[in-house]
């Protein structure tokens, strides 16, 4: 019996050591990718009405941004008028000041406009589909898809945007009351 016991416990602790050898794999879930601007692209700038939600919890403001062939800035106000927010990303390098403290994804917030508003090529070139990633487009839905689970849809309806971060649990809702195209 106690060569049987002796068996067992080797067994078991061969057992668990092979298991201990095998750390899971992490599934982390990529950032959004900020899109170098687009060449050719006239200059543009958009102003629109933001309500940014998570949870229970809702944020508003004003962004007024501008999308030129070497860069895309954004500035955000609060309903009050005044600036707190300030991207600017010219395909290689991204800088943000937040003046007032409020927290919010900004890169994602700016990743997400241009995955609203870049050319279907230059998206999906972006999104790899050898790293995993999925785009379909369509004229009024955008999806982004990681190893097959939705990570971001964007629903476009007019003047109106509703972008749902199904990997961060948050909405971002969008109303354009003002585009205009500049002459360069």
């Amino acid at each position: 019996m106690s060569r049987l016991i002796q068996v067992v416990l080797i067994s078991i602790s061969v057992a668990l050591t092979g298991c201990s050898l095998f750390t899971p794999i992490e599934q982390t879930v990529p950032n959004l990718v900020l899109l170098a601007p687009v060449a050719g692209t006239p200059t543009q700038v958009l102003k629109q009405g933001v309500t940014f939600k998570k949870h229970e919890q809702e944020k508003q403001f004003i962004a007024i941004t501008r999308f030129t062939e070497q860069q895309t800035k954004l500035v955000a106000l609060l309903p009050t008028g005044q600036s707190f927010l300030y991207l600017e990303y010219d395909g290689q390098n991204f800088k943000e000041k937040n003046e007032a403290g409020i927290e919010l994804p900004s890169k994602d917030i700016l990743a997400m406009i241009q995955f609203t508003l870049w050319p279907e090529g230059k998206v999906k070139e972006s999104y790899p589909s050898n790293l995993g990633w999925r785009v379909e487009i369509s004229p009024n839905l955008r999806s982004l898809y990681y190893k097959a689970q939705l990570r971001l849809k964007v629903e476009l309806n007019g003047d109106k945007t509703n972008i749902t971060n199904y990997a961060d649990d948050y909405q971002v809702n969008i109303d354009t009351f003002e585009k205009e195209e500049l002459a360069q």
